[in-house]
């Protein structure tokens, strides 16, 4: 038997900077887990440790994923190597957490998913031609991976590079 362990999602602060965490512990009490200064728990779901470890991994690759193609697109979210940035909407980081936390228990599925999702970090971008070779539950989930992974800040602040904006 393998020992239980809470995956959460939180929000919290560290030196005047907000940021998300996605981790697991064995304490009820995620916000004095590992003496991290959290704020809210917006998710919070029980797993074996195998199970956590898995589906932590998986929601950290899409995050990164993302973190990668904001910048690819020319825009910037802080992250650090433990935790994302606030700037990502709670939102999206809960449809990305749920989406991986379901699929779990379905073990064929789930290696389907994993396999798409690794495929989809080393192509770096989304190719529709790929999608359109897929079929069922796998297409439908690459839709929904293509959906969640297509975020762009909608205040241009974050842009890095603004100088080949339009002036009107």
């Amino acid at each position: 038997m393998t020992k239980s362990v809470n995956l959460y999602l939180a929000s919290g602060v560290s030196e005047g900077k907000g940021f998300w965490l996605v981790n697991f512990t064995e304490d009820d009490d995620i916000y004095n887990s590992l003496g991290t200064k959290l704020l809210e728990c917006y998710r919070k779901e029980l797993f074996g440790l195998e199970g956590a470890i898995e589906v932590k991994e998986a929601i950290n690759t899409t995050l990164d994923i993302l973190a990668f193609d904001s910048k690819f697109d020319r825009y910037t979210l802080d992250n650090s190597n433990i935790a994302y940035s606030s700037e990502i909407p709670i939102n999206l980081i809960e449809d990305i957490f749920d989406l991986w936390a379901y699929n779990y228990n379905n073990k064929s599925i789930w290696k389907k998913y994993i396999g798409l999702l690794n495929f989809r970090k080393k192509i770096k971008v989304n190719n529709y031609y790929i999608n359109t070779g897929l079929k069922g539950e796998t297409y439908e989930f690459a839709m929904k991976l293509n959906e969640l992974l297509s975020f762009k800040p909608s205040n241009f602040s974050f842009r890095i590079d603004r100088s080949n904006e339009l002036m009107w």
